[in-house]
């Protein structure tokens, strides 16, 4: 009888800076797929990553690739630009940027958009029991 083996493969290693965003494999550091958004091309990314899903927001959009394939899904404008904070909860990505948060559904419709008005600005951290994304106002 012989003895079968299945060695899993290793995941596709995410990297993102500059507005772009790279696809790795994780074993040769081969360049597997890229994606620009659109910017300067001088902001940071903020990354959340899922089994199926890659959201990555730039200064001024953010955008929703396929796992592990790195395929375009759908990508849109924020109302806010500057380094963004994601939360994904159930079926809502919370986005938030210079003390608002924008609210996506998965298909990358804004549903809504809090701008805290007289609150002032700052990085933003977002949460609900069990999932929290902490603010990270470096560059």
């Amino acid at each position: 009888m012989s003895e079968y083996r299945t060695i899993a493969a290793a995941p596709v290693l995410v990297a993102a800076f500059l507005d772009q965003i790279f696809g790795v494999d994780p074993v040769t550091g081969r360049v597997l797929w890229e994606h620009k958004q659109g910017g300067a091309g001088y902001s940071s990314t903020a990354l959340l990553i899922t089994p199926a899903a890659i959201y990555a927001a730039t200064f001024s959009s953010i955008a929703c690739l396929r796992y592990p394939t790195g395929e375009l899904l759908w990508q849109a404008e924020t109302a806010t630009q500057g380094r963004a904070t994601l939360l994904l909860e159930g079926d809502r990505l919370f986005l938030a940027k210079q003390g608002e948060i924008e609210c996506f559904s998965l298909t990358g419709q804004s549903l809504w958009h809090n701008r805290f008005k007289g609150k002032g600005m700052a990085a933003v951290a977002l949460g609900v029991p069990g999932n929290v994304a902490q603010a990270d106002d470096k560059d």
